[in-house]
């Protein structure tokens, strides 16, 4: 004889047995209500928290619209008139001295003014009493007896020269300076050159096409609209597959929003009261510098720059300079390249192109016939037609086929379904047998009670 759990029945994985480690079996049919969850989480009494989102009421105003906008308020029609041409004023140059006196030479003049006296401050008051104070530096640094370090002079068998000096450079002796005359800017003359004439506004356009009354155009007469007769049929796949179910509203897994209070007094021990207890210090030491020992030995100042380097006799070199160049006596020449080549031609304003005002007409008639009249001669044509879809719905004799690839690919199956949901039903194929102390219900199968059965009947038959 087999015997079931919950646990070993499910197939799906969601069905549990009720395990009751605190509960009384036989007298309380509810599961067990102690977890974790609810003797550590304690529920709270918090209201329903009020919902930030408006309210979608219209709300009418009882002022009328007015359409009048900032850009019509702002933007007022003016009319617009020609634009006038601008002429530039003429260049007065006047005549006379240029007066160079201005409001700071005329204003601010020298002036006899004494200098300002520094300002010193008082010095600082010397007392009666003489002063008794030995340094160590005059203690350990004595003053010793040495001669005087001769100077390293050169040979004084310089001669100076007997010319007076001239103070000329060779860029004031070589680079003469010759006077010019200033030169002419090659930039053209900026000024507007105005014509006196009248404007002619006679173009080709005016004069040689003709304005041609032009054709009507055909008009195509308009369809008239014919509605379609059939009802509508309003049933659509989401209305006819998705029917309301009688679905109860899933419980919400959100814990009660309530604080957690406890009456063990608070324990203030921290883990750096604990790990970092005070420890005695014992103070630094401080170092105590050696006594100063003056040396016994005394000082030598013969030093290296005195025993190598000696007093040698030298002669003074002489300076090496550059050689006068001769200084030309021919005129400057200032002609270049640019004034040779690019010379100054006489330029002015090119004539105007006028139309002659000898026009003479054709004397013969004019014919009008172009290429286009000569070669493409019209052809009677009916209106082009309209590639435009009509717009009468398209109906169609043929049934309907709404044999779709879903529905000839994906046929249904039929899902089983779990055994554990089944029990204790009349459609289960399992009878409850006993429930454990801690919770477990043992299950039996169904065909198992009828061999029994079957089996009980044939050693204990009826007798009628």
């Amino acid at each position: 004889m087999t015997k079931l759990c919950i646990c070993q029945i499910c197939t799906c994985g969601k069905h549990r047995c009720p395990h009751r480690p605190y509960g009384i079996i036989g007298k309380s049919d509810q599961p067990c209500a102690v977890t974790e969850y609810r003797s550590e989480f304690i529920p709270r009494e918090v209201g329903m928290r009020e919902s930030f989102k408006p309210d979608y009421k219209f709300q009418p105003s009882g002022v009328p619209l007015d359409d009048q906008t900032t850009h019509k308020h702002d933007y007022i029609k003016h009319s617009l008139d020609k634009a006038r041409s601008f002429k530039p004023e003429e260049v007065y140059i006047p005549h006379g001295d240029f007066d160079s006196l201005t409001s700071y030479n005329k204003e601010f003049t020298p002036k006899d003014v004494q200098r300002a006296k520094p300002i010193r401050h008082e010095g600082q008051p010397m007392l009666s009493a003489p002063f008794e104070g030995d340094p160590t530096y005059r203690t350990d640094y004595r003053k010793w007896e040495t001669g005087r370090a001769e100077p390293i002079r050169h040979d004084a068998g310089y001669l100076p020269p007997s010319d007076p000096f001239r103070g000329e450079s060779t860029y004031t002796t070589d680079y003469l300076k010759h006077q010019g005359a200033m030169r002419q800017p090659i930039r053209p003359d900026q000024t507007i050159l105005q014509s006196r004439d009248p404007f002619d506004d006679r173009t080709g356009y005016r004069s040689d096409y003709i304005h041609h009354p032009q054709q009507e155009r055909f008009q195509r007469a308009r369809e008239e609209y014919i509605p379609n007769q059939t009802a509508l049929d309003s049933l659509t796949t989401h209305r006819r597959d998705f029917t309301p179910k009688d679905v109860d509203r899933t419980r919400s897994m959100k814990p009660d929003q309530q604080g957690y209070r406890s009456n063990a007094p608070f324990d203030d021990a921290t883990t750096t009261k604990t790990d970092y207890k005070p420890w005695e210090v014992q103070p630094i030491q401080t170092h105590r510098p050696d006594e100063y020992r003056p040396n016994p030995a005394e000082m030598d100042l013969n030093t290296m720059y005195n025993s190598e380097f000696t007093l040698k006799p030298l002669t003074k070199v002489t300076a090496i300079r550059p050689t006068e160049r001769p200084g030309v006596d021919a005129k400057f020449d200032g002609n270049t390249t640019y004034l040779g080549d690019y010379r100054k031609w006489p330029g002015g304003r090119p004539p105007a192109i006028k139309s002659q005002s000898g026009y003479e007409p054709p004397s013969m008639p004019f014919e009008g016939m172009s290429t286009y009249k000569g070669h493409y001669i019209p052809h009677d044509s009916g209106p082009q037609r309209s590639y435009k879809p009509e717009n009468a719905a398209f109906r169609s004799t043929v049934p309907f086929d709404d044999a779709t690839m879903y529905r000839t690919e994906f046929t249904p199956k039929e899902i089983e379904a779990c055994p554990a949901t089944l029990l204790d039903s009349p459609r289960s194929n399992f009878i409850h047998h006993h429930t454990e102390p801690t919770g477990h219900k043992f299950y039996q199968p169904h065909h198992e009670l009828q061999t029994q059965y079957q089996q009980q009947q044939q050693q204990y038959p009826i007798s009628v």
